[in-house]
């Protein structure tokens, strides 16, 4: 019978020793390269390309895939091979989802964030990071601390893709099929930022994760009220999850 430790432990070493893994950062890589190049120039700032990049269309839409690529498959995994009722039977129902959610939220967010931060690294070693005067409630970090905004923007944006990663582990778990949980937090993340596009800068997912502000002049407050944004997503994503894996082990559902 594995503990909660057990399966814990268990699940982060499926996940985070993998090729799947080395992949997906070596891809976030690639990717940031491909859509920074442009801006590449002798008086180019390292942390100013990495801000452009994070905000570009195409970026943000893309690089979802490499947030999913690790682990968002690993339910279709799982239930396609049978080895969910092994695993459920040793460790029970709520101990495997809870696992499943938090590492695929790890690994999301980790192989993004480290992906992007060590592209920057590399950046700088030509483009030297300087302070520049941006627009958003974090311009301030960026004129006194432009290496800290690299690191502050480049968290949010992280667990912003997450948040695409579990809607699609989730969305396998409804249709288990491993194409629908790779292709599904693209289409999701452009369905649900459509419908809070409107919405008040406090729910409205595409402005936080741009950092618009929600509170005046005031990093920290918007910093952790966005993080809190994120997190309050993915549990509602996680709720619901465990709804349908748990009827899905119980051949409730067809």
């Amino acid at each position: 019978m594995y503990t909660m430790k057990g399966m814990f432990y268990s699940c982060v070493k499926r996940a985070f020793f993998s090729k799947k893994y080395a992949a997906s950062i070596i891809g976030t890589i690639i990717m940031c390269f491909i859509c920074s190049k442009e801006y590449f120039s002798p008086d180019a700032n390292s942390a100013y390309i990495i801000d452009l990049m994070i905000n570009l269309g195409m970026f943000k839409k893309t690089i979802v895939f490499f947030s999913a690529f690790p682990f968002v498959t690993v339910f279709y995994d799982d239930f396609n091979s049978k080895f969910i009722y092994s695993v459920v039977l040793r460790s029970g129902e709520n101990k495997y989802i809870l696992s499943s959610v938090i590492c695929c939220v790890m690994t999301g967010f980790s192989a993004l964030f480290l992906g992007i931060i060590a592209f920057f690294s590399m950046l700088s070693l030509l483009y030297p990071c300087q302070a520049y005067e941006t627009i958003g409630v974090y311009s301030t970090i960026a004129l006194n601390h432009p290496i800290f905004f690299v690191f502050i923007i480049t968290s949010i944006f992280s667990l912003y893709a997450s948040i695409w990663t579990v809607a699609g582990l989730t969305l396998s778990s409804l249709l288990p099929n491993k194409y629908i949980a790779l292709g599904s937090p693209l289409i999701l993340g452009y369905i649900l930022e459509e419908l809070t596009y409107k919405m008040p800068v406090c729910f409205n997912l595409y402005k936080l994760s741009h950092g618009y502000a929600v509170f005046d002049n005031s990093v920290y407050w918007n910093y952790i009220y966005t993080i809190a944004v994120f997190v309050l997503v993915i549990v509602v994503e996680g709720c619901i999850f465990s709804r349908v894996v748990k009827r899905r082990i119980r051949n409730e559902l067809v």
